[in-house]
């Protein structure tokens, strides 16, 4: 149920969106000094609107509000990063603006927010413990980058070439300035990774109907943003792709909170089964289509290569042979993924197609009512199930 918001507490809402689109102003503003990051700088901008859409039409659901915080966060720390880098160029000796690091609590606000979604609730009492360890993981990693030694300028190099840094005036000596250290550089920081996606898993594994479909919704944007990055990283084809990789990066991961929005706000939540579906039957066909043509490129230069000097005929069949395979390859693939994933979709399709060739032999009304319960029953499974036939008038 929407909850009205009162006037104070609507316009509380949008300061952090108008944090967040100043920050981006400042980003073109210093672009020679924001570079590369200025895609992902717009991009995150998805989060603040979604954010602010959840903030405003559910108030009591603590996920918008993450998420709001999140994106705002996030640009503060672009927009810290393009200005300390004009400092120090501008004003030798400039320390950083240590807004830099409110990258870190927007993480932190990420991973309680997936921790959280879709209910807005942990998963059980059980987990209020592992999600109190994620905030103060993220709180002593901030601790941690703020009471460093000394701080690099991003973006900036020095004189010799080699990262600028400067002297940290706030920076911690000592036994507890090497614990901070140490909570920095160990490997107890990946808990706050591993923490919101057992919480994930937990929900999912008891979790039915609307919560279930809710929870599709995520798993499958995330899939498609963890896949994109895992490609990225180790197949070569991307390093000619590198004007569109940062754009398809940018886009995998906005789907991300847009799923978000889609899930809670429960519009057209039901055609998450039908995305799934599709996605791996032209996925896998695509995959199939693209080995086949590059397999038949290779093996048909080598068999033409004494007939013909170049790749063209080589290239024209192979195109020719994935073409003609892409039909019969793509029903293939549906009916497999059908059986194995659908199975319960699969097998009533299968009944009702038995049962329509019984239907056009069959005469004997009694027999056909029969059948159509039977049908009925093996099919859609209700309490009770009874055919009534009226009666032609005389």
């Amino acid at each position: 149920m929407t909850v009205a918001l009162r006037p104070s507490l609507r316009l509380f809402a949008f300061v952090p969106a108008i944090i967040a689109i100043g920050s981006v102003v400042i980003d073109f503003v210093l672009l020679d000094y924001v570079g590369s990051f200025l895609l992902p700088a717009v991009s995150l901008l998805v989060f603040v609107g979604v954010g602010l859409l959840l903030a405003l039409r559910l108030p009591c659901q603590p996920v918008g509000w993450l998420l709001l915080a999140a994106g705002t966060l996030f640009e503060l720390s672009f927009a810290a990063v393009a200005y300390s880098g004009a400092a120090f160029v501008r004003w030798p000796g400039t320390p950083p603006l240590e807004l830099g690091y409110a990258w870190i609590p927007g993480l932190g606000c990420v991973f309680l927010a997936i921790a959280l979604f879709p209910t807005g609730r942990p998963p059980s009492r059980r987990w209020r413990l592992p999600l109190a360890l994620v905030v103060i993981v993220d709180a002593l990693m901030l601790a941690a980058s703020l009471t460093t030694p000394e701080f690099q300028v991003p973006q900036t190099l020095d004189s010799h070439g080699a990262p600028a840094t400067v002297v940290n005036p706030h920076a911690i000596d000592g036994a507890l300035g090497v614990l901070l250290g140490y909570v920095y550089s160990s490997s107890v920081t990946y808990v706050m990774y591993l923490i919101p996606i057992a919480a994930v898993l937990a929900r999912f594994r008891t979790a039915t109907g609307n919560e279930r479909q809710q929870l599709k919704w995520f798993a499958y944007t995330s899939s498609i943003a963890m896949i994109f990055f895992v490609v990225a990283r180790f197949v070569p084809l991307f390093s000619y792709l590198a004007g569109l990789g940062p754009l398809v990066g940018v886009i995998a991961m906005d789907l991300i909170p847009v799923s978000v929005a889609i899930a809670i706000l429960r519009y057209r939540l039901y055609d998450i089964d039908l995305l799934i579906n599709r996605t791996l039957v032209y996925g896998v066909t695509t995959g199939a289509i693209a080995l086949t043509f590059f397999a038949g490129v290779v093996v048909l230069q080598a068999l033409l290569r004494p007939l013909t000097a170049g790749s063209e005929v080589a290239v024209a069949v192979s195109t020719l042979v994935s073409f003609a395979l892409f039909q019969p390859l793509r029903v293939r693939v549906q009916q497999a993924i059908d059986r194995r994933f659908y199975r319960s979709r699969y097998d009533a399709a299968r009944t009702l197609d038995a049962f329509s060739v019984r239907l056009r032999d069959e005469v004997d009304l009694d027999a056909l009512r029969g059948d159509l319960l039977e049908v009925v029953r093996d099919t859609i499974q209700p309490t009770h199930a009874s055919v009534w036939l009226r009666e032609r008038a005389r």
